[in-house]
């Protein structure tokens, strides 16, 4: 009867801990092992020669905040900067749902706060976080730049006043070496391929280190944090961004996209600085782009608009 009670015990426990472990792992995104997909197609891909300097369509969708997912024209997904709402809870309720359950060959965030860094909620092949250094696969070459996050908050609001309270200390960024803590970092990635340049810029400083820059060359497509409230970049600094890496097409990011996010994130749309240069606004989530199209274009924006895939989960 005793040892009865006790594998009765023994056995409610190892239910209820699975169940927690369970729980525990989906709420933190660390469920792949529970996914019905697997790693076929980079199997295949992996033996077989593809160049990313080979024109091609190259298809680009928007999921919202600052996630895009770049599509190689061998079939390739690249998915960048993921979202989730903060853990914590000290920055308050961003998103209205969860990044949707997306299946991608590879995802990458570019730097550790909580609205890029979502990638355990992706269904992904590889994960490359925050990386630094080259990685080729397939008709893909992705660089990695390691910079910094922007730390003066140009906007209205000082966003980074409220980090000088959580870090407990005036100073949170400059100096030399630099005196930043690990999530005012950032990894700028340039994805090659299609015979293109894409520069994902994430949320890094208005001006990057010189080494960095040379790193990086000149782009056709960079993706730019702008938005009214001018939260991680103003006007003009982000014309400069587009201006540096002397970009074809610029693409707006991390700004209000209503139907995923809460007007406490505290963003604007980005259609007054999209119209302040020669722009397409586009008619749906994704687009594709070739080689040929980048001709006579020069800081030329591509604006989503409200047209998003991260609330179609």
């Amino acid at each position: 009867m005793k040892n009865s009670l006790k594998l009765l015990i023994a056995s409610i426990v190892c239910v209820l801990g699975v169940s927690y472990s369970l729980v525990s792992a989906k709420t933190n995104g660390l469920d792949l092992w529970m996914s019905g997909n697997n790693n076929n197609k980079v199997i295949d891909i992996q033996s077989q020669k593809h160049s990313y300097k080979t024109s091609g369509d190259v298809e680009v969708a928007y999921f919202s905040n600052s996630s895009f997912r770049l599509k190689s024209p061998k079939g390739i997904t690249v998915l960048v900067d993921p979202w989730r709402n903060d853990p914590s809870g000290a920055w308050g309720l961003w998103y209205r749902m969860d990044f949707p359950k997306v299946d991608v060959d590879i995802v990458m965030s570019t730097h550790a706060h909580f609205d890029h860094d979502a990638i355990g909620a992706v269904d992904s092949n590889m994960i490359l976080d925050r990386m630094a250094g080259t990685f080729t696969f397939g008709d893909v070459k992705i660089t990695g730049i390691a910079d910094k996050h922007q730390c003066v908050a140009p906007g209205l609001i000082p966003w980074t006043d409220a980090v000088k309270q959580f870090e407990g200390r005036e100073v949170i960024c400059g100096g030399n070496p630099p005196v930043n803590a690990r999530h005012l970092d950032n990894s700028m990635y340039l994805i090659e391929t299609g015979g293109m340049k894409f520069l994902m810029w994430g949320d890094n400083r208005p001006d990057p280190s010189p080494k960095a820059l040379k790193m990086i060359g000149d782009v056709d497509v960079v993706f730019v944090p702008v938005d009214g409230s001018k939260h991680i970049l103003d006007y003009a600094q982000a014309d400069k961004v587009v201006k540096l890496v002397k970009a074809n097409i610029a693409i707006p990011h991390h700004y209000l996209v209503k139907k995923t996010t809460f007007v406490t994130s505290t963003l604007f749309d980005a259609l007054e600085w999209t119209q302040t240069h020669e722009h397409t606004l586009l008619n749906g989530p994704e687009f594709t782009i070739n080689k040929s199209e980048l001709k006579g274009k020069s800081g030329h924006v591509y604006y989503f608009g409200q047209n998003e895939l991260g609330s179609k989960g």
